[in-house]
């Protein structure tokens, strides 16, 4: 096959006469590692979800002059080649359907009221944060038209109120709804470990405290990963924003470890355990520390 070769600094590359390829489609395939890492599947899911939208709008618009349906098909492959959409769509769909039923199932089993307002403020902070992540980004060149039918499309397939972004430049090279739903996440892995460390002291615990230490793991490990994505959030200089895959990969991770972690917690943990209200009155009968109040107020 015909092939040419291209001199760089450190190497020369030698690209194959293909319409596909090119020297730096080249130069990733021959100068760097195989990565070990894969990409996550919650976002390949996400990417058939969005084609399949776009397939859809596709044929919604069928009315329109025959003379642009072939750039209504270049716009709706562009929607697919851009990630951002996608990502938004992996991120709704993990919180919506996945996280939050776990943590009002978690919610539904805490018999002390402290924990159940800490998961409700949890609960409320990832509710307010989660339109940011309805908000569809999709390619600067497709019409207003095509993004709505888009939007549209998941929404009746997803049930969620999807909808197109009014600005299609700046979440493209911004992750600041992204940030914010995570920071929610982060609220909600904090008072997941409070609640964690707390039942630690339990007698069910006493003899196996293996759950509570592996929710505590959970809630640290996305501690961290809202300092990494905040990071590379901060850190996205070239244009598209260069630090989206890392941004992808701590979100969705954040997602699922909280959503496993949760439920397992739930079921293997928390349910079936009681509070044995009659030692609760022994004790408030024989606590010292209301022979003091009630000797002060005597006096």
């Amino acid at each position: 096959m015909p092939s040419r070769t291209e001199q760089h600094a450190s190497h020369a590359a030698h690209v194959t006469e293909q319409p596909i390829q090119g020297a730096r489609k080249m130069r990733a395939m021959t100068g760097q590692k195989k990565p070990m890492e894969v990409m996550p599947s919650e976002l390949i899911a996400a990417m058939a979800m969005v084609k399949r939208a776009c397939a859809k709008a596709s044929r919604d618009m069928e009315q329109v002059n025959p003379a642009m349906a072939q750039a209504i098909d270049l716009a709706t492959s562009q929607i697919i080649s851009d990630p951002c959409a996608a990502l938004h769509v992996a991120a709704s769909v993990g919180v919506a359907h996945n996280l939050l039923p776990a943590l009002a199932s978690l919610s539904a089993e805490l018999e002390l009221s402290e924990h159940v307002a800490q998961l409700s403020l949890a609960h409320g902070a990832i509710m307010a944060a989660l339109p940011c992540a309805h908000q569809l980004v999709m390619h600067q060149s497709t019409s207003m038209q095509v993004r709505e039918q888009v939007a549209k499309a998941l929404t009746d397939t997803l049930k969620l109120p999807f909808v197109s972004a009014a600005d299609a430049v700046t979440p493209v090279n911004a992750m600041d709804n992204l940030v914010s739903l995570h920071g929610a996440l982060k609220a909600a892995a904090v008072a997941l470990n409070d609640i964690a460390q707390a039942m630690r002291d339990l007698p069910p615990a006493q003899h196996d405290a293996m759950q509570c230490d592996a929710l505590a793991m959970v809630c640290r490990q996305v501690v961290g990963n809202d300092v990494a994505l905040v990071t590379e959030a901060d850190a996205g200089e070239l244009d598209g924003h260069t630090f989206k895959p890392l941004v992808a990969r701590k979100l969705l991770q954040s997602i699922r470890l909280l959503t496993d972690a949760t439920t397992v917690f739930t079921e293997y943990f928390v349910r079936g355990v009681s509070v044995n209200r009659e030692r609760i009155s022994q004790g408030l009968a024989s606590s010292l520390m209301l022979v003091t109040s009630n000797t002060l107020q005597a006096v």
